[in-house]
């Protein structure tokens, strides 16, 4: 029974420190940022791929 309990008891406190982090990082805003970041270097490779003419100028 002591065995169950503990078990138990450790499966709250895993989701609970889950939880808190999940809480942490979402606060942090650092997703959001990796968002921004993402869409900016998508916009840069397209624009690369519409524009090779201005790299193999300055080559």
């Amino acid at each position: 029974m002591m065995t169950f309990l503990a078990v138990i008891l450790g499966l709250v406190s895993l989701l609970v420190f889950m939880l808190i982090i999940r809480k942490a990082i979402d606060d942090s805003k650092t997703s959001h940022k990796l968002d921004i970041l993402i869409q900016e270097i998508r916009l840069l490779r397209k624009e690369i791929k519409e524009n090779k003419h201005i790299i193999d100028k300055r080559l």
